[in-house]
């Protein structure tokens, strides 16, 4: 991303101006990458776009429509927790703040509208090497099986892991736990307050130990399939980082990889509805049916709705299948190498070629890949590191 030459202003500017420029709020919603260019084309003023960063990340959790005084009182907390840290005046900022939020300042209202849980799983550094549950006071507990399965107690205090290991942990407020699933593995979680959750191969999900709010909400990352309990008192969202969904019925899949160019949610029974967030603001609500799936591409606008046959193909994966149809060559390998947990690596000189089946993916990896050549008519080779599907 260039940054425009009408950003010149930048050159006179402090931490209080820059937080209440739009184009600049607008440059820190975009990522660090951005900040990280504003700051390399004016390193002079490093120091006081760090603390203006640092100022907008403190207002990401404030809700504008609260009173005065509640807002003053925030930032008076602020004030008596960070005075030793910033070099400036807190409430000389507030008042600018106040002001902006007050005059329509539309940039920053959309980068301070993300969730605290969509905070909380953007300053996460994730590893997906093992498989593994990290508690809300950091402490982390490995998970060695390949299919786990991890209960909570109706007070979100007691956790079971794999009906053999017992735990307790302090349930606070603003605490999350996360777990993290690599490639190759798979988990069954069961939250608080009964809504089970399948997850799939290179996924971590984020949620707090006990709903106590009012409002369930979890962040996804990768694929799981839900059955949601109901309430109606409290709904239930699930977070993406280029969505929101929000539960009327009860069992559907998501499909958020980053790494994909698509996102995907396909409903299974009830109903939902879903909003996208990764522009920076909400679009109109698209409400989903049974047998209905919606497709998001990457940097678009809006979801592509439409009708699917047999939509519970698309959650087979929970069972240890593999169902396609019409699916292309390359997009099937990548589903069995996140599966597995295998590279497998698809010639560049052949087609993509577009197939229909059932794998069985109990079985182990070349099987299924002895399997996929033989209904695919090439063949594949190993060497140490990888699988080669070439035309034959």
């Amino acid at each position: 991303m260039n940054l425009k030459p009408g950003l010149n202003r930048f050159n006179s500017y402090h931490a209080e101006d820059f937080v209440m420029d739009e184009a600049f709020c607008q440059i820190v919603f975009q990522g660090k990458l951005s900040v990280k260019r504003l700051k390399e084309q004016f390193p002079f003023k490093q120091s006081e776009i760090e603390l203006a960063v640092e100022m907008l990340n403190k207002l990401k959790d404030m809700e504008f429509r609260q009173t005065p005084e509640k807002k003053l009182e925030q930032w008076d907390l602020i004030l008596r927790t960070k005075r030793r840290s910033f070099r400036v005046q807190f409430l000389r900022y507030a008042a600018a703040i106040l002001l902006l939020a007050g005059s329509g300042g539309t940039a920053f209202y959309q980068f301070s509208q993300r969730s605290s849980i969509e905070n909380f799983a953007a300053s996460r550094k994730i590893n997906y090497s093992d498989a593994r549950l990290i508690l809300g006071d950091g402490k982390q507990i490995d998970i060695d099986r390949k299919e786990s399965k991890i209960t909570y107690s109706a007070d979100g205090a007691g956790i079971n892991v794999n009906d053999t290991h017992e735990m307790k942990q302090s349930v606070k407020d603003d605490n999350y736990n996360e777990l993290i699933v690599p490639f190759g593995k798979r988990s069954n979680l069961i939250l608080s307050d009964g809504t089970r959750v399948w997850m799939n191969s290179g996924s971590r999900i984020i949620y707090p130990p006990f709903f106590g709010g009012k409002s369930r909400e979890v962040y996804l990352e990768g694929e799981a399939y839900f059955e949601v309990t109901k309430d109606k008192t409290k709904p239930f969202f699930v977070r993406t980082n280029a969505f929101k969904l929000k539960v009327y019925g009860t069992k559907f899949d998501v499909q958020a990889y980053k790494e994909d160019n698509e996102y995907n949610t396909i409903l299974i029974e009830g109903k939902v509805s879903l909003e996208v967030t990764q522009k920076g603001f909400m679009t109109k609500e698209h409400f989903l049916y049974p047998d209905q799936k919606a497709m998001l591409l990457a940097d678009s606008e809006d979801f592509v709705i439409a009708e699917v046959a047999n939509a519970d193909n698309y959650t087979a994966w929970k069972e240890g299948y593999l169902i396609f149809k019409n699916e292309s060559f390359q997009s099937i390998l990548k589903r069995v190498s996140r599966y597995y947990n295998i590279d497998i690596e698809l010639n560049q000189e052949m087609q993509v070629r577009r197939l229909s089946g059932k794998l069985d993916l109990k079985d182990d990896p070349e099987r299924v890949l002895d399997g996929l050549a033989l209904i695919s008519n090439i063949r594949y080779e190993k060497n140490a590191t990888k699988y080669i599907f070439m035309s034959k």
